[in-house]
């Protein structure tokens, strides 16, 4: 009798506690049939996420098509809804990939402990996580309207006007700003127009920003993109250095900056939008006909504001690093561009 008590104690002591959940014997309705509930655990304490985040929806997500909102190079995206209706992003990332070898679960957990206590409005900050046998599923605020490539290369292009790009721009901007301003600097594996979601046309956040922290280049077999993020926003100098920086994070953020001036996308034809840009920007004659000539051609102010941000932007996207202002410097630039 005794120890059926001290069995329902401490059972009752785990579930009010909310910050550690087990599943063992559940079974997935529409997802991976081997799929099973390791550990999940909470990295946010605000209650209102502690309260709503079930788990075991993750069994239900995880494998069906259907559920999936996004992928990009390194992850993928599901919406689940909670039993109060609430909704979440649920990103997973395969856990048996080499190159996210980490030795231990209790690393990646001390690693996202850490990214969970950030707070910043352009920031997506992971607030719970569940480990599989093979996988790990971060679970996040669902505020994916899109993301910057879909609004400027999928969806309507009207629908991203100057206000909304020159928003986007400020919005990534202080974003990058916090995070290589932290006490222990974020940096970013991944940047680019397909990383950067969309909470209203005006109101960007970062993702994947565990990325840096979780992956290990050196493991990777593959190709230099494998690892380094996407093509078009990789920095020249990572090809023999192997290393993210916060200059080659200054030199993805000018590519983002490119597209939304140009309008077109990082790669075309096999050409990388930032070498188009060098080479057609030589002369200040010449600067004028990369912009986007809808964007560019809607008031004299919106083109003299357009010419000032391409200067900040053919800055960040320098052939040297050193060359390449900082996140805290490009910032200011933005602002003060007329």
């Amino acid at each position: 009798m005794v120890a059926v008590l001290s069995l329902v104690a401490v059972a009752l002591l785990l579930i009010s506690s909310k910050r550690f959940y087990r599943v063992e014997d559940e079974s997935p309705q529409l997802g991976e049939s081997n799929l099973q509930i390791v550990n999940g655990y909470f990295v946010t304490a605000n209650s209102i996420h502690r309260s709503s985040i079930d788990f075991s929806k993750t069994l239900e997500v995880a494998g069906n098509p259907r559920k999936i909102i996004l992928k990009t190079r390194f992850s993928t995206y599901y919406k689940a809804v909670m039993p109060n209706g609430v909704s979440y992003s649920i990103k997973k990332l395969n856990w048996t990939d080499k190159i996210f070898q980490m030795g231990s679960h209790e690393r990646f957990r001390q690693e996202l402990e850490v990214l969970g206590k950030l707070s910043n409005t352009n920031v997506m900050v992971p607030l719970a996580y569940v480990l599989t046998e093979d996988s790990a599923y971060l679970f996040y605020e669902h505020v994916h309207k899109g993301t910057v490539f879909d609004f400027l290369h999928k969806i309507s292009e009207n629908d991203l006007d100057w206000p909304s790009r020159y928003s986007i721009m400020l919005g990534v901007a202080q974003g990058l700003t916090f995070l290589h301003g932290c006490t222990q600097p974020v940096l970013l594996l991944d940047l680019s127009t397909k990383t950067i979601h969309l909470k209203s046309l005006k109101e960007p956040q970062i993702g994947d920003i565990e990325l840096c922290k979780v992956i290990d280049p050196s493991k990777s077999t593959g190709s230099l993109s494998t690892v380094a993020g996407s093509v078009g926003y990789i920095p020249p100098e990572y090809a023999y250095t192997m290393k993210v920086t916060m200059a080659g994070n200054v030199y993805s953020f000018g590519v983002i900056i490119l597209e939304l001036l140009t309008g077109k996308p990082a790669v075309s034809n096999g050409l990388e939008l930032a070498k188009w840009a060098l080479s057609n920007s030589a002369r200040s004659s010449e600067r004028e006909q990369i912009l986007d000539p809808r964007i560019a051609k809607t008031s004299l102010a919106v083109r003299s504001q357009m010419l000032s941000i391409l200067k900040v932007a053919l800055a960040c996207v320098s052939e040297s690093p050193a060359a390449r202002p900082k996140m805290r410097n490009t910032l200011r630039m933005l602002f003060n561009a007329k």
